[in-house]
């Protein structure tokens, strides 16, 4: 029995179309106009482009792990072609991280502590060497910068690999024949969503727009809801801000 029923990008943008009655039930995306089908990709693009900012996506989140450099604070994450020192997807967020060290067998783990830029930036020598304890992530339009501190000795590159579970942009759907980067579960609200950001194009009535602007909300919502880890989440006070206070 097969689970893995998909639909590609001229899919979801004929059966948009056919949602707002803006094709034929027989249309095929070689019987529509080329200029039609360019534009709904580009609606397509830009909507998920969005939905990546709307809450961390569970088939978005993978590990990337790079080696340390000597004297080397930051490194940038991205495709090959633009030189990046960590070859991978661009990461929009750090959710965990920690050095390996590889040294021992067994290997032993060490949390990193991820912080923010306000963090980073109030630290005192960043350059100072020794085994890194923290990481902080710079996102950016093509590629991520990712800090550290310490800064990398002679001693941790020998010792320590970085590990970091991250949020990872979703494929752009460029191809007619492309497969959405999306678990199959999500097709449906892919293709009421694209419905809703054409329908003012196509000027549907306000009543329709309404009732088709529902459905894809309906849709997403529930998506969002489902899409999320089980287990539980616990609470714990930051130690280093009691610290702070006590000195």
């Amino acid at each position: 029995m097969a689970t893995t029923y998909s639909i590609t990008r001229d899919q979801i943008i004929l059966s948009a179309l056919r949602k707002l009655g803006a094709v034929e039930p027989a249309d095929t995306a070689d019987t529509i106009d080329e200029n039609i089908v360019t534009n709904c990709a580009q609606a397509l693009n830009l909507m998920v482009k969005q939905w990546m900012t709307e809450g961390i996506k569970l088939w978005t989140v993978g590990e990337v792990s790079f080696a340390l450099q000597e004297d080397k604070t930051l490194y940038t994450c991205g495709p090959a072609a633009l030189g990046c020192d960590v070859v991978t997807d661009r990461p929009l967020r750090i959710l965990q991280a920690w050095i390996r060290n590889t040294v021992l067998d067994p290997n032993i783990d060490i949390p990193l502590n991820i912080i923010s830029r306000q963090e980073y930036n109030v630290l005192g020598s960043k350059f100072s060497t020794g085994t890194t304890n923290s990481i902080w992530l710079n996102p950016g339009p093509n590629t991520s910068q990712v800090k550290l501190f310490l800064t990398p000795d002679t001693t941790a590159v020998a010792t320590f690999r970085v590990y970091m579970v991250v949020q990872q942009p979703i494929d752009d759907i460029s191809a007619a024949d492309s497969v959405p980067d999306f678990p199959n579960e999500w097709m449906q609200a892919l293709v009421w969503g694209l419905a809703d950001q054409l329908a003012l194009e196509y000027g549907l009535p306000v009543n329709h727009r309404q009732e088709v602007l529902m459905k894809a909300e309906k849709y997403r919502e529930l998506l969002v809801d489902w899409d999320i880890e089980n287990e539980s989440v616990f609470f714990v006070p930051d130690i280093r801000a009691t610290q702070r206070a006590w000195r």
